[in-house]
């Protein structure tokens, strides 16, 4: 989380968001759909600064209470003066274990490091993880190294990347400098080698990017019993507020006024601004507002819903992208600028205001037109065009750009093939990476043209409790170093009594990765 920034009242880049309609409820009019080749003004960005000057712990330490916002954790002190790190002594320094991403495992402990090289060490259950998978050490470089057992050696750090898609217990010493987000880095004794090391040249950047919350029916209700409007957040606030940037998609409206609807299953989303309390708890720092349930709902509000939750988010200082009072702040990036690196987040709904893709359950486009006009409060429409210009204008104005869509088709494993086509145009326009939301269930993830488009982190607080695809989420855990994605990993998250996110048993991880990469190959199959 960035320190402060909460207190400061800083309005964001004009986000306002398009909520969810797809969950089963259906608009009662459509909408008329603001033409392609009408001008649009040009968004102006704002600007959030806020510098990250100590190192923060790793998430396989164990969790402890949660600081106040803005505090840090101080690092493991030296006689010297200089951080240590258990690994220095076990993996050379500049190097670290890599493995398969598909090894259900972040971590092991200080001792294991030698045992996994040597073959002392057969099986990965043997050190934690949840699936038995014979351990193959590897070797980079075309050179033995003294100690290492290998298997099987490789030319250079793409060769073993390629080979790593088929060796799921692979496991090799790499030189840090040439690590990226396409292996899973193991961290050592607790400490993560790609955010611990000293001496990089570039500043580094941890982010974290959190699924679907969706406040309203019973998470509104168990929030009103326990007298706690932070209750949701309890269980992972303490792991949230390792990151130095936290944000995630606010599916619904915070309205001091606007009554409950009394149907416990509607497809109304509204609770109490109370709830920001627990969003800054847990340290996020910005939500998008670009979904389709920002404006639509049962009810009839219409726009008054969104209006009462930007105001609400702008009395906390809560920041928001992807909606706003006039098209210009729903189209304009929130740019974010952590430990000296500018991150630029924009908000973009394809589900009620999607003006290219036609209607129905298959696409996961709404009949309706919940979009910001030069007059009217909406979410960021989807439009190609549009969204292309605004992701290329970001790039000269930050180093890592991330659009963040709400698009697809409800409940299935896969994204529908114009979503995967909006996505890579984000990255032909120079997009650093892409996530993707609205689904309510995990889907995986490709590489395009060597960046990383993630389909959908799944539910993150929500009531739906009928299948553990819809109770279960993940925590995308991002490593930033100067302008590149060097680290991925996805931290699954079991939402309990329809309200409350907690994190995943070693074995209900194994069982979400499963899932996130029988759909990343289910994709890739299809040949988009």
């Amino acid at each position: 989380m960035i320190a402060g920034l909460g207190a400061v009242g800083v309005v964001a880049a004009g986000a306002v968001a398009r909520q969810m309609i797809g969950d089963g409820g259906s608009p009662s009019a459509a909408g008329t759909p603001l033409p392609a080749s009408q001008p649009l003004a040009e968004p102006s960005p704002r600007a959030i600064t806020r510098e990250r000057s100590s190192p923060v712990a790793s998430p396989n330490a164990a969790i402890a209470p949660p600081a106040a916002r803005g505090e840090r954790a101080s690092p493991v002190a030296s006689p010297t003066g200089r951080r240590t790190g258990i690994h220095f002594a076990t993996v050379p320094e500049g190097m670290a274990l890599v493995t398969s991403p598909r090894l259900p495992l972040f971590g092991i402990g200080p001792n294991d490091v030698t045992a996994l090289l040597n073959g002392e060490i057969r099986d990965w259950r043997a050190v934690g993880s949840a699936v038995a998978q014979p351990v193959e050490p590897l070797i980079v470089g075309g050179e033995r190294m003294a100690g290492v057992e290998a298997v099987e050696t490789y030319a250079d750090y793409e060769a073993l990347v390629a080979a790593l898609a088929d060796r799921p217990g692979g496991v090799a010493l790499v030189p840090l400098a040439e690590i990226d987000f396409r292996v899973n880095v193991l961290s050592v004794g607790g400490v993560d080698p790609l955010r611990d090391q000293p001496d990089f040249d570039e500043a580094t950047l941890r982010i974290a990017v959190v699924g679907d919350i969706v406040p309203g029916r019973n998470v509104h209700q168990k929030m009103v019993a326990y007298g706690d409007f932070t209750r949701p957040f309890l269980n992972v606030a303490p792991y949230l507020a390792d990151y130095d940037l936290t944000f995630g998609n606010l599916e619904g409206n915070l309205s001091s006024t606007l009554a409950q609807p009394a149907d416990p299953h509607s497809f109304t989303f509204v609770s109490d601004p109370a709830m920001i309390d627990g969003m800054l708890m847990a340290g996020l720092d910005a939500v998008t507002l670009a979904n389709n349930h920002s404006v639509w709902n049962q009810e009839g509000w219409g726009v008054q819903g969104l209006l009462d939750t930007i105001d609400a988010l702008d009395g906390a200082g809560l920041p928001y992208f992807g909606a706003g009072r006039t098209l210009s702040e729903a189209r304009a990036p929130l740019i974010v600028t952590v430990n000296g690196i500018r991150v630029a987040l924009l908000g973009i709904d394809g589900v009620t205001a999607n003006y290219e893709v036609e209607p129905g359950a298959r696409t996961g486009v709404v009949d309706t037109d919940a979009g910001a006009n030069a007059e009217q409060a909406g979410t960021n429409p989807y439009v190609t065009d549009q969204f292309v210009d605004d992701i290329a204008a970001a790039t000269e104005q930050a180093e890592i750009v991330i659009p963040y869509f709400h698009m697809g088709a409800e409940y299935v494993a896969i994204p529908p093939e114009w979503s995967v086509a909006g996505a890579r145009a984000a990255i032909d326009a120079g997009a650093t990476m892409v996530v993707t939301l609205h689904p309510h269930v995990i889907q995986g993830m490709e590489i395009y043209n060597g960046r990383p488009i993630v389909y959908s982190p799944g539910n993150f607080i929500f009531d739906q409790m009928f299948s553990v695809e819809v109770r279960s989420g993940y925590i995308l855990d991002l490593t930033i170093r100067g302008d590149r994605v060097v680290g991925l990993r996805c931290h699954g998250v079991e939402i309990e009594d329809f309200h409350q996110p907690r994190l995943m048993s070693a074995g209900e991880q194994a069982g979400l990765m499963d899932r996130f990469w029988a759909s990343t190959d289910r994709l890739r199959a299809r040949g988009d």
